[in-house]
Order: C-alpha cells, then sequence, then structure tokens
C-alpha cells in the first residue's frame, strides 16, 4: 500500500507510542531567600538534588545549591553567561587583578557590572567607555543583575582559587540543570519539511510518553534521501521511521 507523507507520519506517531519508555520526572523552581549561617550554607551546599549526579565537584555544589534555594533557572541563565565571558581576555585580567589584590568583594562587583553592560545596547556601552565607575554603575543600574547565589559562588570561587574553571563547572552544571528541568532534545530529520500540524501530532506522542511536565526542546532538518517518514533523536535515543530504512531492509534480503 501507497501512503502519502501525511498518512506516514500519522503511521508512524502510532508506532512511536510502542517504542517509547518514560523519562524520570522533574520539576520548575524559582527563588528563596538566601541562606544566612554557614550551616545552612553547608547544608544548602551539600543536601543532593534529585535525580542528578554532575561530574564536576563544583558543578554540583552549584546545583545542590540552586535547587535548595529554588533558583535553578536563574543560576543557570546567569552560568550560560559566565561560561562565555570566561573566555574573554577582559574576564582574565579581572581575575587576576582580583587574585593579586585580594579584593574578592571588587571583583565580584565587576563581574555583576559586566553582566548588566552585556544587556545593554553598543550605543549605550560607546557613551560610558570614558565614563567613571559611578557613573556606569547608576547607567546600568536598570538591568538585571546576576542572582545572589551566583555572586556568592564567584566570591567563594575566587577565594578558593578556582575561578577559571567557571567554563568546566557551567558546562557540568548545564547538563545537570536541563536534565533536573526536565527538558528534553527532539531532533526530527523528515523527508520534506513538516507542517504544523505534523510537528503538533508527534510532539504530542512524544510528550505523553516521556511524561507530560517534560519540556520538547525541536529541532527540525530535512534530508530528501529518506524518502517518507523521519528520524528521531529524542535525548540520547535514537529512533528510525524513515521509507529509506524500511527499503534498505528489504534490498539486504534479496
Amino acid at each position: 500500500q501507497i501512503y502519502s507523507e501525511k498518512d506516514v507520519c500519522g503511521v508512524h506517531c502510532l508506532m512511536l507510542r510502542r517504542i517509547f519508555d518514560r523519562f524520570p520526572r522533574g520539576v520548575r523552581s524559582f527563588a528563596k531567600a538566601m541562606p544566612k549561617t554557614d550551616d545552612a550554607w553547608a547544608k544548602a551546599l551539600t543536601s543532593p538534588a534529585p535525580g542528578v549526579s554532575p561530574r564536576n565537584k563544583y558543578a554540583g555544589l552549584v546545583m545542590n545549591a540552586a535547587y535548595n534555594l529554588d533558583c535553578v533557572v536563574p543560576v543557570r541563565e546567569d552560568f550560560k553567561y559566565l561560561s562565555a565571558a570566561f573566555l574573554d581576555v577582559k574576564t582574565i585580567d579581572a581575575v587576576q587583578d582580583a587574585a593579586s589584590t585580594g579584593a574578592t568583594s571588587d571583583f565580584v562587583d565587576d563581574m555583576d557590572i559586566m553582566y548588566k553592560a552585556s544587556q545593554a545596547s553598543p550605543a549605550e556601552i560607546e557613551k560610558l567607555d570614558k565614563a567613571d565607575k559611578a557613573t556606569v554603575v547608576k547607567a546600568l543600574g536598570k538591568y538585571k543583575s546576576l542572582s545572589p547565589l551566583t555572586l556568592h559562588l564567584l566570591g567563594s570561587f575566587l577565594d578558593e582559587g578556582i575561578i577559571e574553571q567557571i567554563p568546566e563547572i557551567a558546562e557540568d552544571f548545564e547538563e545537570s540543570a536541563a536534565k533536573f528541568l526536565k527538558e528534553v532534545k527532539v531532533e526530527v530529520t523528515s523527508a520534506a519539511p513538516l507542517s504544523d500540524r505534523q510537528k503538533a501530532q508527534l510532539l504530542s506522542v512524544v510528550s505523553k510518553n516521556v511524561g507530560s511536565d517534560a519540556s520538547l526542546l525541536l529541532t527540525e532538518k530535512t534530508d530528501p534521501s529518506l524518502i517518507a517518514g523521519f528520524k528521531l533523536m529524542i535525548g540520547d535515543r535514537y529512533i528510525d521511521l524513515s521509507a529509506k530504512k524500511s527499503l534498505d531492509g528489504v534490498m539486504d534480503t534479496l
């Protein structure tokens, strides 16, 4: 029997329902107050976040604290910025200056100013280029700061001499945060671009089988050699429901 592309998508969505296993569930979170004692900090940093075990020790501390203080999302955004910032020469120079002078609080303040400056327009930054620090701080005050937890961790990392490991810490934390927030990457490669209806149908099937609380991050590719149908990458799982695979299987038996 010959199926249209629309029919093939429907048939394959039915097949997907028989293939999937469930992912563990997760939750989203928002900020609580910062700890005020050493004991409270110790508890926040060492009480493990459920369902994740970062490879990097310091990423684990970040993940634990972000989970226990309900600020995984803002801290994740901060570390995405910091990961890129710490590949910049200006950031490394600031780290070296702070390390040589021992001015941890000044370093943390400067990092927060840099983060705010990253949100400003090039024209605004140009105007502030020769301004004194007080003027810059006032002008950038309208922009979002790094989260309180991130600022605290930056000071701690500087004091412990591991501040330049931020890119590695951020990479491992990103992986843990994505898992905790139930983000599932879905990559679909189809013979022809899928319609909005087909994509909605496909994502509906995926969502029902990875957990209704999962956040699906879809990317699309096209490959005419597939003939019809599609291939899927869902997290680290690969599913090939293309006509090309079926045809190759038939050819192999001849």
